[in-house]
C-alpha cells in the first residue's frame, strides 16, 4: 500500500513538473463499462501524449427479494479513480491508436439483510468492504467523429491487490453473535468489466 502511495505521489510530481509545457489539447467526457459503471474523464496534453484522470462515480444496486418466509434486501455500491499517461499514434484521418498505463484505486461495498417472517427476532446480516489499489495497461482506439468529438474504446489489462473484510451477524438464536473475516489477495487479467468506452469533447 505504501509503495502504491509513493507511485501516485511520483505521478503527481511528474505532472506538475511538466505543467510549464504549453498545453495544446484538453479533453473532457464520460466513460462507461459493462453498462453499469459510469464516470468522468479529463485529459490534458498534446496530440501525441496526454495525462489522463478517470473517476468512476456510479456503480451500485438496491434489490429486494420477498417470498412467503423471507424478506431479503441486497445493496451494493462502488467507486474508483485512476491517474495515468496516454500516448497516441494516428492510423488514418479518422482513427488513432492509443496506449499507456494507469494507477488506480477502487472501493466496493455490499450488504445483504435477510429477515425471517415467521420469527421477528431472526435476522441475518452479511456485509463486505473491499479496497483495491492496482495498475492497468491501456490499449485502445479513437474514432474522430469530427474535430471536437471523439468516440473511444480501450482494453485495460490489470493487476490489482485487494484488501478488506467480511462481517456476518446472526441475531438468532444468540442476539448479537458476529464473526469478522479479513480478506486479501491479488487479481489480474482482462475481463468484460475492464473494456471501457468513452465519449469526449476535445478543446
Amino acid at each position: 500500500m505504501k509503495k502504491l502511495l509513493l507511485l501516485l505521489i511520483g505521478a503527481c510530481m511528474s505532472f506538475f513538473a511538466t505543467a510549464q509545457e504549453t498545453v495544446k489539447q484538453k479533453e473532457v467526457g464520460v466513460v462507461f463499462s459493462n453498462l453499469d459503471r459510469f464516470g468522468l474523464t479529463f485529459k490534458i496534453g498534446n496530440e501525441k501524449s496526454l495525462w489522463r484522470f478517470n473517476s468512476l462515480v456510479l456503480s451500485g444496486s438496491d434489490r429486494d427479494y420477498i417470498d412467503v418466509n423471507f424478506d431479503d434486501e441486497h445493496r451494493n455500491a462502488g467507486s474508483g479513480v485512476s491517474v495515468g499517461r496516454e500516448y497516441r499514434k494516428k492510423a488514418t484521418e479518422k482513427f488513432e491508436f492509443r496506449y499507456g498505463a494507469d494507477l488506480s484505486f477502487n472501493y466496493s461495498y455490499s450488504k445483504l439483510t435477510s429477515s425471517d417472517k415467521n420469527n421477528q427476532n431472526a435476522e441475518q446480516l452479511s456485509e463486505q468492504t473491499i479496497y483495491t489499489p492496482g495498475i492497468n495497461l491501456v490499449l485502445g482506439i479513437n474514432y474522430l467523429i469530427n474535430d471536437n468529438i471523439i468516440l473511444g474504446a480501450e482494453a485495460l489489462p490489470f493487476f490489482t491487490y485487494y484488501t478488506g473484510n467480511f462481517i456476518y451477524q446472526d441475531t438468532y438464536p444468540i442476539i448479537g453473535e458476529e464473526t469478522k473475516t479479513d480478506i486479501s489477495g491479488f487479481s489480474y487479467g482482462l475481463s468484460n468489466k475492464a473494456v471501457q468506452l468513452s465519449l469526449v469533447y476535445r478543446f
